[in-house]
């Protein structure tokens, strides 16, 4: 890892630059192949926030996250599901953490706005480092090792799947297979080295989605709430909150950029 510190911000996808969002693409493509520029600006555009991750000594991006907010009615219950479209950190920085602490500022404040809305992490995932997300900053996620998926939690997923990928989400597997290929890992960065393959849930994540090296999602479900989080997303999510409702100015300014750009 490098010894720079991350820092995070988040920025409404009207307001980045040109630039901006060239210099995103090019970190995108240095990690994933079969991506191309128009289709990585259409998906872009098509999201509300990015979570950006700057080194702290240079200012140089390093990592991003697309985020997209999705209303929902399921079995007669509104809520929101927060999507997490393109994601990449650079290699350098593995093990850093600012990326969950800026994600958590973002959906903290979403459920600031509207508490009384239950709001759900849903994650696309191509690669075992990113599911394992699931298992470190949620105690109850789908699907899971531990436990079948509960039938609300599996409309939920079947609902948000459906709504946002069409006829490319396929029910029995819970995965996303794309008409073409649209992004995967670089080799490199795909292969599971032994000793990651020894823990249960990479092997869980490996037998749901056996073609992610083709690009293929496992789409993935976790509620977003104190109760459901643990370790540094608990504690990154209860500090928002508790900012919120102290009515601090960087969640002032957070707030006000959210309801600017979001439905």
């Amino acid at each position: 890892m490098n010894g720079a510190r991350l820092r995070s911000e988040i920025v409404p996808v009207p307001a980045l630059a040109s630039g901006e969002r060239r210099h995103l693409f090019d970190l995108f493509a240095r990690h994933y192949e079969h991506v191309t520029w128009p289709r990585f600006e259409a998906d872009l555009v098509e999201k509300d926030c990015v979570v950006l991750l700057r080194d702290g000594v240079t200012g140089e991006v390093r990592g991003f996250s697309t985020q997209k907010v999705i209303p929902a009615v399921v079995q007669g219950r509104r809520l929101r599901a927060l999507f997490s479209g393109d994601t990449i950190i650079d290699p350098a920085f593995w093990g850093d953490q600012e990326l969950i602490r800026g994600w958590c500022r973002f959906a903290g404040a979403l459920r600031s706005a509207d508490p009384a809305t239950p709001l759900y992490w849903l994650l696309i995932s191509k690669g075992y480092r990113t599911y394992l997300y699931l298992p470190l900053f949620f105690t109850r996620y789908y699907p899971s090792p531990s436990e079948a998926t509960p039938p609300f939690e599996q409309d939920v997923i079947d609902a948000l799947a459906t709504q946002k990928f069409g006829d490319c989400y396929r029910r029995a597997s819970g995965t996303l297979e794309f008409p073409e290929r649209l992004g995967n890992l670089i080799p490199r960065l795909a292969a599971v080295p032994p000793a990651r393959q020894r823990d249960p849930r990479v092997r869980f994540f490996l037998q749901r989605n056996p073609t992610y090296t083709l690009g293929t999602e496992l789409v993935c479900l976790a509620e977003i709430s104190p109760g459901n989080m643990r370790s540094i997303a608990a504690r990154a999510l209860a500090e928002v909150e508790r900012q919120a409702t102290a009515e601090t100015s960087d969640t002032a300014r957070l707030t006000s950029a959210l309801q600017a750009v979001l439905p």
